[in-house]
């Protein structure tokens, strides 16, 4: 085997990348057992573990899903709540009203914040030092949502927002923005605050049109603050809600339950702009986790399991993972679901080969990285992998697309035999990456040996010829040249001579000389020796020599 002598020419035109849509896609995801019933269903994820608030417990899982600890001992942990960065968990336990410290480390419990002047504390929602609390037992005007300032310890009452309610609101926080709704009350409403004032100050409420909302099952914040998401029963959607204008600004549907589907849960992604609902069948068997495109409201990815119902408000988001919580109807044992990591765009990338290729000669192969949006994907870095015929990788290559996704590459394949060729994109934090691959057969190159030379000589002066079998620019092998010289002189009698063996230079020319010693008609055969790689090759030049006069 020749060993290859030359790199790939890699060819491309580069101009801006453009930031792709959504489009739909499917894949299944996982169900674990967490083997608790009870109240709650909460989750929080932080540092590669699962916290899942079950009642007289909080479950604790790895990100795969493995149940690895617990915390009992707890009376009636309904709401969990972490800081983005930091290591503590807060649980809400309702029954003995109060909120717990976890170490996230050693799951250890560091604090107990008592709130008896805040009974039932049911909610929770945490940005920075500040934790916001949905608290009520369900006495008229019992309840209301409290902020507190969990760092230095001890931590303070903060203030109180908003009016007194019935029930817990549920509430959500991002940026400086809270919102906060009572659940389970028709018409609902929900209240906008400005947090980045002290005391909070009120931007009104959502009320929707002809100032009516179904009673509020879930709520969350998406684009730093900027929308409210609501789950609002017998609305077969979620909707957003500009947090300024307190308008509805798009609704995510779709269900794959149609008009038998409820709207049960709903979070927004921080990293990237997805908004995940969770849909129940009416009957309460049957859930379905649906990812949007937060702009376009477009379905991405559908995920659906059977027997069970989503948790409201247990949706939740550890890097590209999605978590919610299922419980069986009935028995209320809890299972954690959990989608595969994002992206959920897929990609498709094509390799079309040339027809004919011939060994040491440029071949052109090209192809196109598209995505599932249908928009150009703008310049991308594809990787290039290739193998000779005996197995053996060749060095690896990066070809970059141009705007519209095309590419293409040259190559000379360094010997005859089959040759693979790989190229792959490895995706971003949109979409899929995807492969593609094609095989070639190189033949034989089939040169043409030329030989320049003088027509006419005479004896005893030197002729000097010039050769090639090159062009393209091609580098071939070491390879050999043989020269042989037939004369027929005047008087018709014919000798024959090898004359010389000489090796080309790499871009297939040579040179050779000779010096006659005879009159006649000197024939010289030029022999270009094949092998594997290249065919064998033969030419002839004819030189009339004379006798010079004396």
């Amino acid at each position: 085997m020749v060993a290859w002598a030359g790199p790939l020419f890699l060819t491309a035109a580069l101009l801006v990348t453009q930031a792709p849509t959504a489009a739909t896609a499917a894949a299944p995801a996982t169900v674990t057992d967490l083997g608790v019933t009870g109240k709650g269903g909460d989750v929080v994820a932080r540092s590669r573990k699962v916290f899942v608030a079950a009642g007289d417990q909080i479950v604790v899982a790895s990100t795969d899903g493995k149940v690895v600890d617990t915390i009992p001992g707890l009376s009636g942990a309904v709401a969990l709540a972490s800081p983005e960065s930091g290591g503590k968990v807060y649980a809400a336990l309702r029954d003995s009203h109060e909120v717990i410290e976890i170490d996230i480390a050693t799951l250890a419990v560091t604090r107990r914040i008592d709130l008896t002047a805040y009974p039932c504390p049911s909610s929770l929602a945490q940005e920075y030092d500040r934790l916001w609390i949905g608290f009520g037992c369900g006495e008229e005007g019992q309840g209301g949502v409290l902020g507190l300032v969990t760092w230095p310890a001890p931590p303070t009452p903060a203030v109180r927002v908003g009016p007194a309610t019935t029930r817990a609101p549920l509430v959500a926080v991002s940026g400086n923005t809270l919102v906060a709704g009572e659940p389970g009350v028709s018409p609902a409403t929900v209240k906008v605050y400005d947090i980045s004032t002290t005391p909070p100050t009120s931007r009104g409420e959502i009320r929707g049109e002809a100032n009516e909302l179904p009673a509020l099952r879930d709520l969350a914040l998406a684009e730093h603050g900027s929308a409210a998401l609501s789950a609002l029963d017998g609305t077969r959607r979620f909707d957003a809600w500009d947090t300024t204008a307190l308008t509805r600004g798009r609704a995510y549907d779709s269900s794959g339950f149609g008009e038998h589907g409820l709207p049960a849960a709903v979070a927004a992604s921080p990293d990237a702009p997805y908004v995940v609902g969770g849909w129940n069948s009416s009957a309460g068997d049957a859930a379905e986790l649906v990812v949007y495109d937060a702009t376009t409201a477009e379905v991405i990815y559908t995920a659906a399991h059977q027997g069970k119902a989503v948790v409201a408000g247990s949706i939740e988001f550890y890097g590209t993972v999605t978590f919610a919580v299922l419980k069986e109807p009935g028995t209320g044992r809890m299972h954690l679901w959990w989608l595969p990591p994002s992206p959920y765009h897929s990609s498709t990338l094509t390799l079309t080969a040339p027809s004919k290729v011939t060994a040491l000669k440029q071949s052109t192969f090209s192809g196109r990285l598209t995505l599932s949006s249908a928009l150009p994907p703008g310049v991308q870095t594809l990787e290039l992998h290739s193998w000779l015929p005996d197995g053996t990788s060749r060095p690896f290559q990066e070809i970059a697309t141009a705007a519209d996704g095309t590419y293409r590459f040259t190559d000379a394949p360094p010997s005859v035999g089959a040759f693979k060729y790989q190229v792959y994109w490895p995706g971003n934090s949109w979409f899929r990456g995807s492969g593609s691959s094609a095989t070639v057969t190189a033949t034989s190159y089939e040169p043409t040996l030329t030989v320049t030379g003088p027509a006419a000589g005479d004896v005893g002066e030197r002729l000097d010829f010039d050769g090639t079998f090159g062009a393209d620019g091609i580098t071939f092998p070491r390879t050999t040249i043989t020269v042989s010289r037939k004369v027929v002189g005047p008087d018709g009698t014919v000798t024959s001579k090898s004359l010389v063996k000489l090796t080309p230079a790499a871009d297939g020319s040579f040179s050779f000389s000779d010096t006659p010693t005879t009159a006649g008609e000197h024939t010289y055969t030029v022999n270009l020796l094949g092998d594997s790689t290249i065919k064998s090759a033969r030419t002839t030049h004819v030189v009339t020599v004379l006798q010079p006069p004396a």
